[in-house]
């Protein structure tokens, strides 16, 4: 293939969609799968408006049931052990924290009435409602949260796989229990957004699961059936890779729900999902870009688009002990390969304009995002060049090769997310077009999670991240979080960048925390360890039979305190 080839295929692809009708065209094979369907032909992975809420008015009815779509399985129904939108998705049906927010990234209270933060900073002190009860009828108590918390924090339970060990075991001194309604979280330093990113986490049972070890807890019966809940609903049966069903549970502190059941469906892909919506074999799910056109005629679904602080981006295999680690050690490579992307034709023809190219790691949705001066515009000639200086010359087979090792490798995302998919296959084009052989390579969901927060034997992952409203990103980009279990599965190590994370993670002066993670954002553009493509918008639709939903920009996933508030008008 001549380099001109395959830069050129984009515009072929819109001026395709042009000659057909768009709409009926979409319809019978989805946004990015149409994408897919014409590369096949021949041709070698958020303008945002407000959320909004489903309710029509009228009197809330008692019974029925709501089935929400998406097309990844679950992981676990650990809080503590979770690291993925799906499974935190049930999780919140389920298990309430100390707190929850509302769309506006607000924090209010759930199991805690009330707090307050001392002085310095230094103690948080959480009181807990009155007559709080698990779906079994056990009291909720100051040791329930002392166990969860102590998951992560404890060093007893060290072999206890969670993913927010980096950060609670670093900042949380001491958990204390003065009554059973109190709880005094002692911090070993000032930890800024220990409110707003890690109050929420729900709450598990020390009566349930308090005997057991660490190791015995990562394996846990309860990880995928627990046998009580203190959240809306109760769980009933996971059955894998098909639904999870859950119902009300009686017991709920802010008032039993109106729903009998809750079903969160899994499907083969998006565009599943967006097909079930138009004909209400399902009532809730995210809405495929591709497919925005496809639906919003549907008469009986109503469409909620909105900012969200969530972005797609790749991950650079960057542990020298891995074989793909040494390819990506020099950042001219990781630099070119940035610059080799079309990323605005992405967001045109695979996001069909729900987006916009990012440019820098912090979403746009933060008070403390700036754009950097280091940008990365689609440049091809640049990132052959800068590749040519990094020593990688262009092989008789096409593919460019160092020290007899050829840069090529393999790229994996989740199968059913057909932007991502697209996205692969753009990128693995674009990357052959200056001598880069790179392969996608679909896996499901849980799978994908777990080859990036454990296993780690990948060599380039795409996927998405969601952020809390506060602007820490030391989960996904500080070398303490590299641990297994930890979000950095790239293995990124910076130490400026540890340091400024840590400093701003150590002051409660927002003007001081912005220049600080301005910084951060210069040397992240500079570094490109995980290249953002796209910061995205969130694409929500619900039959209009459903009642009371209010999804927003903080209110996707977990954080949906309406959920026991959701009815539907005609009580099935």
């Amino acid at each position: 293939m001549s380099e001109d080839e395959d830069p050129k295929g984009f515009e072929q692809f819109e001026r395709f969609l042009e000659e057909w009708s768009r709409r009926d065209f979409l319809k019978k094979t989805g946004g990015a799968a149409a994408y897919m369907a014409f590369l096949a032909g021949g041709l070698e992975w958020l303008e945002a408006c407000g959320g909004g809420s489903n309710s029509g008015g009228g009197t809330a009815k008692k019974g029925g049931h709501v089935v929400e779509g998406n097309f990844s399985d679950i992981r676990t129904l650990n809080s503590m052990l979770s690291s993925d939108t799906a499974s935190n998705q049930v999780i919140g049906l389920m298990f309430d924290g100390l707190t929850n927010q509302k769309k506006d990234g607000t924090v209010i209270p759930a199991l805690a009435e009330s707090w307050k933060t001392s002085a310095d900073g230094m103690t948080y002190t959480f009181k807990l409602r009155s007559g709080l009860k698990w779906s079994d009828g056990q009291p909720i108590t100051a040791d329930d949260v002392k166990f969860t918390y102590s998951l992560a924090q404890d060093d007893a339970y060290k072999a206890f796989a969670s993913p927010r060990r980096g950060d609670l075991s670093k900042y949380i001194k001491s958990i204390d229990t003065p009554d059973p309604q109190t709880v005094v979280m002692n911090m070993t330093q000032v930890f800024a957004p220990f409110l707003a990113s890690h109050g929420q986490y729900g709450i598990l049972p020390k009566h349930v699961l308090g005997t057991m070890d660490a190791t015995a807890l990562n394996t846990a019966d309860f990880n995928s059936a627990p046998s009580v809940t203190n959240g809306a609903f109760k769980f009933v049966r996971w059955d894998k890779g098909a639904q999870v069903t859950m119902a009300r549970n009686d017991n709920y502190w802010a008032g039993a729900a109106y729903l009998d059941q809750w079903i969160y469906k899994v499907l083969p892909d998006s565009v599943a999902v967006t097909n079930q919506l138009k004909t209400g074999e399902i009532d809730i799910g995210p809405v495929d870009p591709g497919q925005y056109d496809n639906i919003k005629t549907t008469d009986s679904v109503t469409l909620t688009e909105f900012p969200v602080p969530s972005f797609t981006f790749y991950a650079y295999q960057l542990d020298p002990s891995k074989p793909a680690g040494p390819l990506f050690q020099d950042q001219a490579v990781r630099q070119a390969l940035l610059y080799a992307l079309d990323r605005q034709s992405m967001v045109n023809a695979i996001f069909f304009n729900h987006g916009v190219v990012a440019d820098s790691v912090m979403p746009p949705t933060s008070w403390a995002h700036i754009k950097p001066q280091t940008q990365y515009p689609f440049d091809k000639n640049k990132a052959g060049s800068l590749l040519d200086g990094a020593g990688w010359a262009m092989g008789s087979d096409g593919i460019r090769a160092k020290n007899g090792m050829k840069l090529k490798f393999t790229m994996i995302t989740n199968a059913g997310n057909k932007q991502r998919e697209s996205c692969l296959t753009y990128m693995q084009q674009a990357w052959k077009a200056i001598g880069v052989d790179a392969t996608p390579s679909l896996i499901q969901f849980p799978q994908l999670v777990s080859q990036i927060v454990s296993i780690r034997t990948f060599d380039m992952f795409l996927v998405g991240f969601n952020w809390s409203v506060d602007p820490d990103e030391a989960p996904l980009f500080h070398s303490r979080n590299a641990a297994p279990g930890g979000f950095n599965g790239a293995h990124f190590k910076n130490d400026q960048v540890d340091s400024l994370l840590d400093q701003a993670l150590g002051t409660l002066d927002q003007n001081k925390r912005k220049q600080l993670y301005a910084q951060f954002q210069e040397i992240m553009a500079e570094q490109v360890p995980s290249p953002i493509l796209v910061f995205n918008t969130g694409i929500w639709g619900v039959n209009k039979r459903v009642q009371n939903t209010d999804f927003g920009t903080f209110s996707q996933y977990q954080f949906r305190p309406w959920n026991h508030t959701v009815w539907v008008t005609d009580g099935k």
